[in-house]
């Protein structure tokens, strides 16, 4: 009854598909694999596997992201294909070379945006939706996938940041539990990583981690799971997150706060005159615009800096249209990030520069208008050096959803001024860590 159902109800459309469909197709072949005493068995096996190939080919980019532009649905769909990988090998599936070598750069992905800490930014949607949850895990917890990846693509570079978990004993057996630990674990040198193709670049070295998103609507410029959130930010230090994506809370049960969550002053990022850099309705949840289309200018790594340069155009339809520039350099001797964000335009505008910070931090305003975050555990915190502007920022109360339908209060920092365009402003994020206890 399921097999005939999924057949005859999927979600296949001419216009354009997503993990909806690919989910449908995985799940037939999953039925006509595991049940082959079935009438209709065989036929809806290779159907599933012919059509999952398929679907790689259209939503899977060359960078090994996924076309949603959602790091949620990433490692959902990531998750969908390796437990069908594995389950074609035990059951002598053929699955060509380069869909594997397609499944391996998808977890290479996972393992170029996971922060220090475990965690990925949670770029776009994110439901939590698990394929087979012998675990449950949070929307931002893919470290798992980076385990299973590293045994069945024998890659010891995915151990480095992950360590064994129970799904890989569960998927892979005794044998993949044995062949993870025998896997060396390879210390790599500081490096910049980049995705084009997903609008995902990583600024790090060590424990301090800045992600920067210029990705654009997905789904081919048709839009769904993404957000307003073209040149973001997200950073943490020496394993603390400071400044975050919110998440997605909820879609259809509050269309309000689904607004809210994808809307531009929910993001680190620029708003100019109230409006959102691609439209959308709170009626239309899982509608949204293409206006933004983020470009990288530039993306350097040097021996002592890295440098991201990327600019969108959402603010183009404003009737005194404006250019977003987002220049973001990595000191790594002196450890610290500097933002330079750069409007080039005309008219005189209203700009709100917004920090959304993770929960659970200390902030506020100390001298020379530095915004303070303090992890209330660690002591280790961040600093924020607002170098244009001279005024005190606003604090927004927010929330951070890093599972579907619970979120926890957090705040915003907001510095809002009314400028002439062209214009810049100058930033400065120094991670802190807290002093020596003095020996009795």
């Amino acid at each position: 009854q399921h097999g005939r159902f999924i057949l005859n109800n999927n979600e296949f459309s001419y216009i354009s598909t997503s993990n909806h469909y690919l989910s449908n197709v995985i799940g037939l072949c999953w039925i006509g694999t595991l049940l082959p005493e079935l009438e209709h068995a065989s036929e809806w096996k290779e159907f599933g596997r012919s059509e999952m190939l398929r679907e790689m080919d259209k939503q899977v980019l060359p960078d090994g992201s996924d076309f949603e532009s959602s790091t949620g649905y990433h490692g959902f769909v990531t998750a969908m294909l390796l437990y069908s990988f594995v389950l074609a090998d035990k059951n002598g599936i053929d699955i060509p070379e380069k869909y594997r070598e397609t499944l391996c750069r998808m977890v290479g992905y996972i393992y170029g945006i996971i922060r220090p800490d475990g965690r990925v930014p949670l770029i776009g949607d994110a439901d939590g939706s698990q394929i087979l949850p012998m675990q449950r895990r949070d929307a931002d917890d893919q470290a798992y996938l980076l385990a299973l990846g590293a045994v069945i693509f024998d890659e010891p570079k995915f151990k480095s940041s992950t360590a064994m978990t129970s799904e890989t004993l569960w998927i892979l057996g005794e044998k993949g539990a044995a062949d993870f630990r025998a896997l060396a674990v390879i210390a790599e040198p500081p490096r910049l990583d980049s995705f084009p193709d997903a609008g995902s670049y990583v600024l790090r070295d060590s424990d301090l981690y800045l992600h920067f998103n210029a990705n654009d609507c997905g789904v081919n410029g048709r839009g769904s799971h993404a957000h307003n959130d073209a040149l973001s930010i997200e950073v943490s230090a020496y394993g603390v997150p400071f400044i975050v994506d919110p998440g997605s809370y909820v879609y259809n049960l509050d269309r309000e706060a689904r607004h809210f969550f994808r809307s531009t002053a929910y993001h680190s990022t620029l708003e100019i005159d109230g409006q959102d850099q691609n439209s959308t309705e709170a009626a239309t949840p899982f509608v949204i615009g293409n206006e933004a289309k983020p470009h990288v200018i530039y993306s350097g790594k040097e021996d002592k800096n890295d440098l991201i340069i990327a600019e969108h155009y959402g603010y183009r339809r404003l009737n005194a249209p404006v250019t977003h520039r987002r220049a973001v350099r990595f000191l790594k001797d002196d450890e610290y990030w500097t933002i330079e964000d750069i409007l080039v335009g005309k008219g005189t505008h209203d700009l709100r520069f917004y920090l959304h910070f993770a929960p659970g931090l200390d902030i506020s305003v100390i001298e020379q208008k530095i915004v303070a975050a303090r992890d209330k555990i660690s002591g280790i915190g961040a600093h924020v050096f607002a170098l244009d502007h001279h005024d005190d920022p606003i604090f927004v109360p927010n929330f951070v959803s890093r599972n579907y339908g619970s979120r926890v209060a957090s705040q915003s920092v907001c510095w809002a001024v009314r400028s002439s365009v062209p214009c810049s402003f100058k930033w400065l994020i120094m991670p802190i860590l807290p002093a020596p206890k003095a020996k009795r």
